[in-house]
């Protein structure tokens, strides 16, 4: 597997999931619904004797999955300004992986964010915080593609998608 779908959306059939699904119709792919996989939050020990380290949850399992992709496409619908707490809590376990000497390098990374409200400009700190995280971990970040959509279906009803989307899907053409 090369190409993997994130849903961080707590809706399996939401508009974020169906702009993923869109976004890699043309390419065989995984997707991965966060909502179905536990996941604890965080807990950093460096300044204890235990591991950083957590398999009470399907964290490990996910990463198995993860390392197995060469594209990571990350959605999430943007809630009060930020990316979902299901997302936020999965990369924040990204410490983890790399206090464990995971791989994250020359990964390429590709953002799908939707949001009701002007996300273009109040999802800015979404974009940011997965392009920070990118650079620190060595992958590489393509780039955000930002959906305005409120209601159910609202996706799946668009005939045409923004400019940032077409610009985002290219970047994945010449991979794939």
């Amino acid at each position: 597997m090369t190409l993997l779908f994130i849903n961080g959306s707590p809706r399996k059939h939401g508009n974020t999931a169906t702009l993923g699904e869109r976004f890699l119709q043309d390419y065989p792919h995984s997707t991965i619904h966060l909502t179905d996989h536990p996941l604890h939050f965080v807990q950093d020990n460096r300044d204890t004797d235990r591991p950083q380290r957590d398999s009470t949850d399907d964290y490990e399992q996910l990463m198995t999955t993860f390392a197995q992709a060469d594209d990571i496409v990350l959605g999430t619908p943007v809630y009060w300004y930020g990316m979902t707490g299901q997302l936020k809590v999965f990369m924040d376990r990204w410490f983890d992986s790399y206090t464990n000497g995971f791989d994250f390098a020359n990964k390429r990374l590709y953002l799908l964010v939707v949001g009701a409200d002007a996300p273009q400009t109040k999802a800015l700190g979404i974009t940011q915080a997965v392009q920070h995280s990118c650079e620190w971990l060595k992958m590489s970040f393509q780039g955000t593609a930002t959906v305005t959509a409120d209601g159910p279906g609202d996706v799946a009803a668009m005939t045409d998608l923004p400019g940032s989307y077409w610009q985002l899907a290219a970047k994945l053409h010449t991979q794939h």
